[in-house]
């Protein structure tokens, strides 16, 4: 974890309890005990044709409530921010926390509460901003704060945010967006006004409040602008991208990432590393691939996401995650 990335709220240590399984009762794979299942949720349970209504098939659904049963813990890690997570909990039923914007948040959606956040440091995300825009003039940006999302025009452009309809099933109310250029929407010109020597985090300006800082371009290809952003930039933030074939790369403070998010959850709940099952299938879901103990990418998954993995299973159309979560309660793993 960067020493620049301080969380804003409670730690998440002192906010969850949720009982563990000991290893005898546990379910068993491969003779190692599994006490907690982490997934993603777009790609991997969820069918990208599928995001905006959250409709999680029944099979998983039913996966998982059994897994809960079982229980063993179970929690959602998602790029997604907590607004969009209704249409998914909505399907899923009452799940607890989750850890949301690639790790940069954690939230209790059952309390409906913020347990932590790890944002951006304004000086870090704008100099990243500026980096990207002298490797393509031509890029857009949008932000997410916990209570807003920040676009740019260039940004918003024939996506679902200029959609009534498509942004409503989202679960984004038009009050959370705001419209402009980032440097005015998050007052870079007035950093030095507001700023004080014993100010914090979150609270001294807005882009220190800044939990993902998306760009989006229409100059590269989505693997070819990871790596390049991540040379020029990954000194400074963290980098990835999640949405299959779009040019969209997702920034976040450095050090921050699922697997971190996950190590977190977790400690919290006394749960070991070789005890954790995880699933993914983007860039994204990569260090969480190679944390956990065991990891499956769906078949469908980014062929980066398929090397993180220990195996892979069935495509997430296929209910992919569901079939391994059956066969890993019936002791057939």
């Amino acid at each position: 974890m960067s020493a620049s990335a301080a969380p804003t709220t409670e730690s998440a240590e002192a906010a969850l309890n949720h009982p563990v399984l000991d290893d005898a009762a546990a379910p068993q794979l491969a003779g190692t005990p599994v006490k907690l299942i982490a997934s993603d949720i777009d790609g991997t349970i969820l069918s990208y044709k599928l995001t905006a209504s959250g409709a999680v098939s029944p099979r998983t659904v039913e996966a998982f409530q059994a897994a809960s049963e079982a229980g063993v813990a179970v929690v959602l890690v998602t790029g997604r921010p907590v607004r969009n997570m209704r249409p998914v909990s909505d399907t899923l039923g009452e799940i607890g926390p989750v850890i949301c914007s690639n790790g940069a948040v954690m939230y209790d959606l059952a309390q409906d509460r913020l347990v932590s956040s790890w944002p951006m440091q304004a000086e870090a995300l704008f100099s990243a901003k500026d980096i990207i825009l002298d490797l393509d003039p031509g890029a857009f940006f949008a932000a997410e704060t916990l209570e807003h999302l920040h676009l740019e025009d260039g940004f918003a452009k024939d996506s679902l945010f200029y959609d009534d309809a498509k942004r409503k099933a989202a679960g984004i109310g038009e009050e959370q967006l705001l419209f402009g250029p980032l440097d005015e929407t998050l007052e870079r010109g007035t950093r030095g006004e507001v700023r004080t020597p014993d100010s914090e985090v979150g609270q001294d300006h807005v882009a220190d409040r800044v939990v993902k800082l998306l760009v989006k371009t229409h100059s590269m290809d989505p693997d070819a602008f990871l790596a390049e952003v991540r040379r020029r930039a990954g000194h400074l933030v963290s980098v990835t991208h999640s949405a299959p074939g779009v040019s969209l790369l997702e920034l976040a403070a450095k050090g921050i990432n699922k697997a971190a998010g996950l190590q977190r959850f977790a400690t919290s709940l006394g749960v070991n590393q070789q005890n954790v099952v995880a699933f993914g299938d983007m860039p994204n879901d990569i260090e969480m691939l190679q944390w956990a103990g065991t990891s499956w990418a769906v078949g469908s998954a980014h062929p980066m996401a398929r090397a993180a993995a220990n195996h892979v299973t069935s495509s997430c159309d296929d209910d992919g995650v569901a079939v391994i979560i059956e066969k890993l309660l019936a002791g057939q793993l």
